[in-house]
């Protein structure tokens, strides 16, 4: 009797806990999980995985004379000269821009960037399983060769008096680290090992793609005054990777939250002008500017894009100084970490990289600066009716007009009024003509409405799927979620 009772139990709990998978009760807000990057690829509509239309022009990139620019507190061969106390940072950068590539991690040192060994992992690339299991095969050869780096750190640190007792391998890391005079350094690099991920063909790519927008951005900065080597950014943010996503939110090639964002542009479920390249590059000049004119400083407002101008101010505050490679040395802080202190040194190797990319790449392929008109839509127009009537393609839409979300090309929002729609040059004129031809019917008075569904208890994510006639990759994005639900959210049900 007793063990049935335990049987009962048993089976009792467990038909508890899988009610409950689907409905996840959180003791904390959903922002908590918007943080973790969902592992799964997402679920795509056919309209979505139409790609733009390919470039049809190319033209080497051709950088201007910055000596020759005019912008607030810029000196010619000054400004962005990189100071002696982040050399090494830019060379490191430097390094990892133009000769490691996507298939090899350099396992460093993340405070004076030397470097210990570098990991090859072709091999778990070019298996054919989930991405989820290759980050587990990645994680664990890292692991395995930080725990050897650690073990070498820790026996140089014992024999550092005795020179003759080390092994070769051992003797590697003292002369690695013969010119930091920290007594402890060793005993302290042990807790400093990082693994950076090369990106050479990854800032091939993005010097292919800048050729299309630099030009134009170039323009919009000489136009606010702001330093021309800054259009550089951008190579640092995502390699001029207009689909670029952060896994907290941030997006297109400037990389702007949506907070951020809002400030200077409109982001919405139809628009989202941080995609667009040359309507996010006017907010990154204002916001570059306003950092400067907080600051005083490009080095410190550079820096101030990724840690933010309040924080750069206390930074300044704090170790008494404007000198960006002193604040680096010595400002500690929770939030100034690893990628605010080498923001500014990436920009730099960034810069020197592209300016002599055929140095290290050879001569590209690169696109020809996109050459385009604009036409203000009038009203609430869905781009089946608009690709219909004006024989304009999605694909070159989709090109030329970025800022435009996916619910906007699978249909599910109209593109509103008031928008500035960028075709090829030269189409303007017979788009007007065949956009003034739409009938009235066909075009709307009102924006498209989401749906929206309070999460109740057994909900997953399938079932609402299937339930409003929709994708659960549509439902995520929609909510930017990851895979649970918990009960009493509100989600939006694009329709």
């Amino acid at each position: 009797m007793k063990k049935f009772l335990f049987l009962l139990i048993i089976l009792s709990f467990w038909i508890k806990v899988q009610s409950l998978y689907a409905v996840l009760p959180l003791p904390y807000p959903i922002d908590y999980l918007e943080k973790i990057p969902a592992i799964e690829k997402e679920e795509l509509t056919e309209e979505e995985q139409i790609e733009e239309a390919p470039p049809t022009a190319f033209a080497p990139i051709t950088p201007p004379d910055f000596r020759k620019q005019k912008a607030i507190g810029y000196e010619p061969d000054v400004t962005f000269r990189v100071p002696p106390g982040l050399k090494d940072k830019v060379d490191f950068w430097k390094s990892i821009y133009h000769t490691y590539s996507v298939n090899q991690y350099v396992l460093h040192d993340s405070d004076y960037n030397l470097v210990y060994k570098i990991v090859d992992i072709s091999d778990i690339n070019r298996k054919n399983m989930s991405y989820r299991s290759q980050r587990k095969l990645i994680a664990q050869r890292l692991g395995a060769h930080k725990r050897e780096i650690r073990a070498l750190l820790i026996s140089v640190y014992h024999k550092q008096a005795h020179l003759d007792s080390m092994s070769s391998e051992e003797r590697k890391f003292f002369d690695l680290f013969r010119n930091i005079q920290d007594p402890k350094k060793f005993w302290n690099a042990r807790y400093n090992i990082r693994s950076q991920l090369g990106q050479k063909e990854r800032f091939e790519q993005g010097i292919i793609w800048a050729g299309r927008y630099l030009p134009m951005i170039e323009k919009v900065f000489q136009e606010e005054g702001v330093p021309m080597e800054l259009t550089r950014l951008p190579f640092v943010e995502s390699s001029f990777n207009i689909k670029a996503r952060s896994k907290v939110g941030a997006s297109g090639v400037w990389q702007f939250i949506r907070s951020t964002g809002r400030r200077y542009l409109s982001i919405n479920a139809a628009v989202d002008e941080r995609n667009d390249p040359i309507e996010a590059t006017r907010a990154a000049a204002k916001l570059l500017k306003t950092n400067y004119q907080y600051l005083e400083s490009w080095p410190l407002a550079v820096t101030a894009y990724n840690h933010g101008a309040a924080g750069m101010q206390r930074a300044v505050r704090k170790v008494n100084t404007k000198d960006i490679a002193t604040i680096i040395d010595r400002y500690r802080s929770r939030t100034f970490g690893f990628a605010s202190k080498n923001f500014y040194s990436e920009f730099l190797a960034a810069l020197e990289t592209e300016l002599e990319y055929q140095k290290y790449f050879g001569a590209l392929k690169t696109e020809a600066p996109l050459d385009f008109e604009e036409v203000e839509v009038q009203k609430y127009v869905g781009i089946h009716v608009l690709t219909r009537y004006t024989d304009i393609s999605k694909e070159v839409l989709k090109r030329y007009n970025p800022g435009l979300t996916p619910y906007v090309f699978t249909g599910k929002k109209f593109i509103p009024p008031g928008y500035r729609l960028k075709l090829p040059k030269g189409a303007k004129e017979a788009f007007e003509a065949s956009y003034e031809q739409i009938p009235s019917q066909m075009v709307a008075k009102t924006q498209k409405k989401f749906i929206y569904h309070r999460v109740q208890r057994g909900d997953t994510l399938t079932y609402l799927a299937h339930f409003y006639d929709t994708t659960v990759g549509e439902i995520r994005r929609a909510n930017r979620i990851g895979r649970f639900l918990y009960s009493g959210q509100t989600l939006v049900i694009p329709k």
